[in-house]
């Protein structure tokens, strides 16, 4: 009876150990090789768009919501405004199972910028990029359990905006300049070519600044303005200098028309009699500096946020803004050239009459191709310097630049 009883015991415990064996799940967790910080660049410059966390296996995304996961820019949270998995590791290409599991953060973020603007030396930093992602419970997929974990430190990062464009440098001008190129699609057409010229915040010797600091080179480049009009886009970067010169110290803006000129040689497919330039801020003066040295080379211009530059003009201030009068005879150069001019009534950094004044001056010599958007006061906000951003999001704008032709 004594053997019986021990021999069922026996069999009991083997048949629990079994299904112990049975239900257990073997244990693992994500780690910092497992992780991307994903960067975009939108209006008002890069920030961090979103983290895609691989996994070893497919996960179902109606099992995850935004309370699944956390993400921190330093100590601060982001917030996250959409979760889903994907079969690729891509934003944007949500799946209803896949391995890769997408959080796309909210731009409108108050520590969404990559970017700190150092007030000292008047120039962006690409320093906010210290990101950690925690995933809060555990996640169970067939007979594997992915544990909860602690912040886990983001170290790769993918900047597909920045990595659009080629990098560059030109030496063969006055002065070594570095530069971006975006590249379109080969076909047999001619293609127009967008030159870009930043503002003081991007100037330096990264070669990436003049890219991230606004959305104007990126909108050039983008599917939807290539699908409709394949181009080239130009973005040189002019050295940092403590004076704050820029693109009006002695010369830069030969070298980025030497810069052009070398380009048109190399790539035959540049269209001759569409090439166009634009600018912000410093590189809104840039641009207003380039139309006047070069009359008859581009198709149309667009300053935004600058005033016309003149060797012997006084700045005349406004309040904290500043601005140089137009000189007559750089105006009646320009006369023939399409030239839309776009600026904030409120600008705290160059008066709006900077470029008010250089419009009138254009029309007294007899020009019917200019044109000036002036945004009332409050409407570009918080920064009214920055009108960049309602300008490249502009269709019309768009439209226009395209239109014209030399």
């Amino acid at each position: 009876m004594k053997k019986r009883y021990i021999s069922f015991l026996v069999l009991v415990l083997v048949i629990v150990a079994s299904a112990c064996s049975n239900n257990s799940k073997a244990e693992t967790k994500l780690s910092s090789k497992d992780i991307t910080l994903v960067t975009q660049v939108i209006d008002k410059g890069e920030v961090g768009a979103a983290v895609i966390l691989t996994y070893s296996d497919t996960l179902t995304g109606s099992n995850l919501n935004q309370a699944s996961f956390s993400v921190f820019a330093g100590d601060k949270s982001r917030t996250i405004k959409a979760i889903y998995t994907s079969e690729k590791a891509e934003v944007g290409t949500p799946t209803a199972k896949g391995k890769y599991v997408i959080l796309e953060l909210d731009p409108n973020d108050s520590n969404a910028s990559t970017l700190t603007f150092d007030i000292k030396k008047f120039v962006n930093t690409r320093t906010n990029l210290a990101y950690t992602v925690k995933q809060n419970k555990s996640l169970t997929v067939s007979n594997k359990a992915y544990s909860a974990t602690s912040p886990i430190n983001i170290k790769e990062i993918a900047s597909p905006d920045l990595d659009m464009f080629q990098e560059g440098m030109y030496t063969e001008g006055k002065q070594d300049m570095a530069y971006r190129l975006f590249e379109p699609v080969k076909d047999d057409t001619k293609k127009p070519l967008a030159v870009f010229l930043h503002g003081s915040g991007e100037r330096g010797n990264d070669n990436k600044l003049q890219l991230l600091g606004t959305d104007g080179p990126v909108t050039f480049a983008a599917p939807t303005f290539q699908g409709t009009t394949p181009s080239y886009v130009l973005a040189p970067q002019v050295a940092w200098d403590e004076e704050r010169n820029g693109w009006f110290a002695g010369g830069q803006t030969e070298t980025v028309k030497q810069l052009i000129d070398s380009l048109l040689v190399k790539y035959k497919d540049i269209d001759t009699s569409r090439i166009y330039i634009t600018g912000v801020s410093n590189g809104g003066t840039g641009t207003w500096k380039m139309i006047v040295e070069n009359p008859n080379f581009f198709a149309a211009a667009v300053p935004i946020a600058g005033y016309m530059y003149h060797k012997d003009a006084t700045f005349i201030t406004q309040g904290t803004a500043r601005y140089l009068a137009p000189n007559q005879t750089d105006a009646t150069k320009i006369k023939n050239m399409p030239i839309w001019a776009f600026q904030a009534e409120d600008d705290p950094v160059n008066s709006v009459n900077g470029s008010l004044e250089a419009v009138a001056a254009i029309k007294k010599a007899g020009s019917t191709f200019i044109q000036m958007t002036e945004y009332p006061s409050g409407l570009v906000a918080p920064n009214p310097h920055a009108s960049w951003e309602k300008a490249y999001n502009n269709a019309q704008l768009l439209n226009w630049l395209i239109s014209q032709h030399k």
